[in-house]
């Protein structure tokens, strides 16, 4: 069967929030959640931390009903066996009609909405959960394609933990950006204006994503990501054992560039508005101080890495 990175389900999560379906639908939820208003958010003149709490619990919400899934489909491999390849077949041509049906757009079934739509706002804390588990339930036409996929995926592991785990991967791809945006809902805004023409781009790719993950599973290459990410993790430590400078040189310069970037765009904006933008200094001040500890030696950024490329290939 394979097993899959975990880097992909992660990539997935991505795309789902990526999603015409979902982007615009982020305000909404972030007022709901946060019992704030768009004006609010806009300004700046809202509990920070009541919103970002809130929407936490609302990925707690979803990521353990996408967990479960992941462990029910996982239970189905298990079920099957680990010798049959009739599951991985099937899986992956069903992923891949998913792939194309996002790209077409020919299979309208896929289109209806099964939402729960709720009319008050999540009253405390186990609300905002609750919300987040209503929200997994109703899958948008967008976000249930691509879950579904990783759900496949889950399933031709034949492994419990593995699928749970992998789910677990994709919440956190499709939450980590919703925490994100309650945070910097400003500058999120702001980006969401500038990511809308490329929108339809970003749904073709996430298309074109699953039917490459579809025919992965059919010819039951999924162990291969696996296989690449520890050979570059071996390839990478060896280096960084044999020339530690080396790594050092390139990881602290690959830091470098984004750094002074965001510095000239920190200017700029300073400069025409006579105000700090807090993200882009607070973004330029962490990656200068990643850079400089990395040419020091002080955080060994190769070793980090390595350690990440074999994580993906539990």
């Amino acid at each position: 069967m394979g097993s899959t990175s975990p880097l992909i389900a992660f990539a997935a999560g991505l795309f789902s929030f990526l999603s015409p379906c979902i982007i615009p639908l982020i305000p909404s939820y972030l007022t709901f959640i946060g019992g704030t208003t768009f004006q609010e958010l806009s300004s700046g003149q809202y509990g920070r931390a009541r919103v970002i709490a809130r929407t936490l619990l609302f990925v707690l919400g979803f990521t353990l009903v996408f967990t479960a899934l992941g462990i029910a489909m996982s239970g189905v491999g298990t079920f099957f066996g680990r010798t049959t390849r009739i599951v991985s077949y099937a899986a992956g041509g069903v992923v891949v009609l998913f792939g194309l049906n996002i790209v077409f757009d020919f299979w309208k079934l896929l289109d209806t909405e099964r939402r729960f739509h709720l009319a008050r706002r999540p009253s405390g804390w186990v609300g905002s959960i609750l919300v987040g588990m209503a929200f997994a339930a109703g899958w948008t036409p967008c976000v249930g394609p691509i879950l579904a996929s990783i759900l496949f995926v889950a399933g031709t592991s034949a492994d419990v933990v593995r699928g749970a785990f992998l789910l677990l991967a994709y919440s956190l791809g499709l939450g980590l950006p919703f925490v994100a945006a309650g945070l910097f809902f400003g500058f999120f805004m702001r980006q969401v204006q500038r990511l809308k023409p490329w929108l339809g781009a970003i749904r073709i790719a996430s298309g074109l994503f699953l039917v490459a993950l579809g025919i992965l599973i059919i010819l039951g290459r999924l162990q291969g990501v696996s296989a690449l990410a520890f050979r570059g993790a071996a390839a990478l430590q060896e280096w960084n054992t044999d020339n530690p400078s080396g790594p050092r040189l390139l990881f602290g310069s690959l830091l470098v560039v984004p750094s002074l970037a965001l510095l000239w765009s920190t200017v700029r904006r300073t400069v025409a508005s006579r105000r700090l933008p807090p993200v882009r200094t607070v973004l330029f001040m962490t990656l200068a101080v990643l850079s400089i500890l990395t040419f020091l030696g002080v955080i060994d950024t190769a070793a980090a890495v390595s350690g990440w490329l074999k994580f993906q290939g539990i």
